[in-house]
């Protein structure tokens, strides 16, 4: 076997559940044909050592018996073989990562050496990136005795060594890397970082953040150790920034600067180097731009981020008006809102980029608070003048999602506790806490904390779920994505079940039981393989669905609730007439007609969402009973306070989710002029329920 076939074989020891080939392609960054090949290798391997083959149970994947397991690992010393192939993205990342950072010369085998590629890949990988950076006005370009050389300004070509970090940044982060340099660094081309460096780095850091008065969110904390360690690398190089006038006035007022400034001598005093002033103000940029768990600054109230409160509170306001959502804690809602967007803030205004590996992930599982987001971005916009792109959205979008899912528990001394770890900042953790929520019905979670407490406080939890490895303390960890999809909540699941025998009030059955029955009518001829199987179906939840069902906009405004007016007296009798038949058909009373008309009249025209059209709301507290919508179409358009109107839809939201897929698919659809066009001069009711179905798809 090959390094890459024992870390397959490895996996399949360490794994406690199937793993099919899509799996262990993802993971090992290669083709499903090539697991297959390992496959085969393991096999043979397997045969030679009078072990039995690598088992594969068909739409489930693969898997080895516990016995076999131990077997194998006392043949072979595989716990910790590691292989990874590095993608032609990655292998690009690095190829920058080293020219810029590296004193020593880099050639044509040096990459060959580093990336464990031929040399026509090599000459194709510098031949790509030669075009990519381009991008950033970079130029790459190769001489005689000092190899491959970036030119171009040295602001872009720190900026592109940001990016292309975040390309290469290890599954679990820099935690690997910069948490603890005690431990010996991964080999490959992690060994560009000096331990002993990143330990010192990241002390100044810390010392940093109590000067400040803030904490770093983990993830960024080891960001920041690993940008500002190759920063000091291309100093060392003599290369320095230059920093805009404008800009250094905006920093020098703030906080982070004279922190900066402080940090930056105790860095020219460790590395004997001195750092010009644009220095010190290039990594107060930095240091501005980075997420924070908490800040006790007294900044907040400078006129700066007195504009940026206005701009979240204003964002918060619409989001509440658009999504026909109501946040009880409104207040620290605000306040956590606005300590992510100050960073946000600096991010944006100095180009700085950081990726966004969860945004995916985002747009996947939660479309519709992403798009409502989206929605209520231009405040933001408007503050820093330019664009804000996906990821920053995806961030935002995070925030709010939490919130809307946050929900009280009613306590049992009985439950079991769980102690969540996130080292993504406040919007992710907040989001992972409110997903778990809805997941475990029957579990108390105890907190959520960052790796740092955690490391130091005193557990009192039967398990924890993280979003890295961590050190063993005795307590069961399960390590997830912070944005989980129905498979992750499934394998969660089926693990915290495995572990508490059923902590999920599903029925419980015996395996022992089934397989008495069996062997009473029908001859098994592997009991133990039989065994295994039934404990796994048993132990897997039959399905994990969204916690909260979201119906579609042709579910929410059927056919029954349309209804045609040639015309009514005012935009009052308009509201009333569009809201009777959810009124006749049992999901509103009175009280929720006159809250509308109120809200409107202390709002203004907020409800007309686009042009002719208003989606008049209030509160599920106003007098919702169930979840509806219902439209009001009239031939001539009304007047709302300055705005007018001919489609009426009224909303009636029963809690804070359920309506918002249909409500989204409604806003795509009035997107649509042609579609919006449509509705407007529709004259029947089945052309309306026939555009309302073409959007009613995710």
């Amino acid at each position: 076997m090959d390094q890459r076939s024992i870390a397959v074989l490895n996996q399949l020891i360490q794994s406690d559940s199937y793993c099919s080939v899509q799996q262990l392609a993802s993971m090992f960054n290669v083709s499903r044909r090539t697991i297959y090949n390992d496959l085969d290798k393991i096999n043979y391997w397997l045969k030679e050592q009078d072990l039995s083959e690598v088992k594969q149970v068909r739409s489930k994947g693969y898997y080895l018996e516990k016995g076999e397991k131990q077997q194998i690992a006392g043949k072979l010393h595989v716990s910790d073989a590691s292989y990874y192939e590095y993608s032609p993205e990655e292998r690009r990342s690095w190829i920058y990562i080293y020219i810029v950072a590296q004193e020593e010369p880099f050639l044509l085998d040096t990459i060959q050496n580093l990336c464990r590629v031929s040399r026509n890949t090599a000459l194709e990988d510098i031949k790509k990136l030669k075009n990519d950076l381009s991008e950033f006005q970079l130029t790459l370009f190769s001489e005689r005795k000092q190899g491959y050389v970036i030119q171009g300004n040295e602001n872009d070509i720190r900026k592109a060594l940001v990016y292309y970090l975040s390309l290469v940044t290890p599954k679990d982060g820099w935690h690997s890397v910069a948490i603890d340099p005690n431990e010996p660094i991964a080999g490959g081309p992690y060994t560009i970082f000096h331990a002993p460096s990143l330990k010192v780095l990241r002390r100044f850091i810390n010392d940093y953040e109590k000067e400040i008065g803030i904490e770093f969110v983990d993830e960024v904390l080891n960001d920041l150790v690993v940008w500002f360690f190759l920063f000091i690398q291309r100093i060392k190089q003599g290369n320095f920034v230059d920093v805009d006038p404008i800009e250094k006035e905006v920093i020098h007022a703030t906080d982070e600067f004279q922190g900066a400034e402080t940090l930056c001598k105790q860095i020219s005093d460790q590395f004997h180097r001195n750092f010009t002033k644009d220095e010190m103000y290039f990594f107060a940029k930095y240091l501005l731009s980075s997420k924070v768990n908490y800040n006790l600054s007294q900044q907040l109230e400078s006129q700066e981020m007195k504009h940026l409160r206005d701009v979240v509170e204003k964002m918060v306001q619409d989001f509440q008006l658009f999504a026909a959502v109501d946040f009880p804690d409104q207040k620290n809602m605000i306040q956590n809102l606005l300590l992510h967007l100050k960073p946000a803030y600096y991010r944006s205004k100095y180009g700085i980029y950081i990726e966004n590996v969860l945004h995916d992930s985002v747009k996947r599982n939660y479309p519709e608070i992403f798009h409502l987001t989206s929605k209520v971005i231009h405040h933001f916009e408007d503050l820093i003048r330019k664009p804000v792109n996906e990821n920053e959205i995806a961030f935002i979008a995070m925030h709010f999602g939490g919130w809307l899912r946050k929900e009280g528990v009613i306590l049992d001394q009985n439950r079991k506790k769980l102690l969540i770890v996130c080292t993504n900042g406040l919007g992710t953790s907040r989001l992972l806490e409110s997903q778990l929520e809805g997941l475990f019905s029957d579990v108390e979670i105890v907190g959520v904390t960052s790796l740092r407490e955690y490391e130091r406080m005193d557990l009192s939890a039967d398990f924890i779920v993280s979003t890295i490895p961590l050190h063993d303390r005795g307590v069961p960890v399960f390590v997830v994505n912070p944005v989980l999809d129905n498979e992750a909540k499934e394998n969660l699941l089926k693990k915290v079940n495995s572990l508490f025998q059923h902590t999920s009030r599903q029925q419980v059955y015996s395996v022992d039981t089934v397989m008495d029955m069996v062997n009473r009518y029908a001859t098994v001829n592997e009991s133990e393989a039989l065994r295994q199987e039934l404990r796994h179906y048993f132990h897997t939840p039959i399905s994990v669905e969204n916690e909260v069902i979201k119906p579609g906009l042709n579910e929410l405004l059927p056919h029954n609730r349309i209804s045609f007016e040639r015309q009514v007296i005012n935009w009052e009798e308009a509201v009333k007439k569009a809201s009777e038949p959810l009124w006749r058909q049992g999901y509103i009373d009175k009280r929720y007609i006159h809250k509308m008309i109120q809200a409107i009249k202390e709002h203004g025209p907020y409800v007309v969402i686009s042009e002719s059209v208003a989606l008049p709301h209030a509160t599920a507290a106003d007098g919702v009973i169930k979840t509806g919508m219902s439209m009001l179409h009239l031939n001539e358009p009304i007047d709302v306070m300055g705005k007018e109107a001919s489609v009426f839809i009224v909303l009636a939201p029963r809690d804070n989710e359920q309506h918002l897929k249909a409500l989204a698919q409604l806003t795509r659809l009035f997107s649509d002029k042609t579609s919006k066009e449509a509705i407007i001069q529709a004259e029947t009711k089945e052309q309306v329920v026939s555009l309302i179905r073409s959007h009613s798809t995710e």
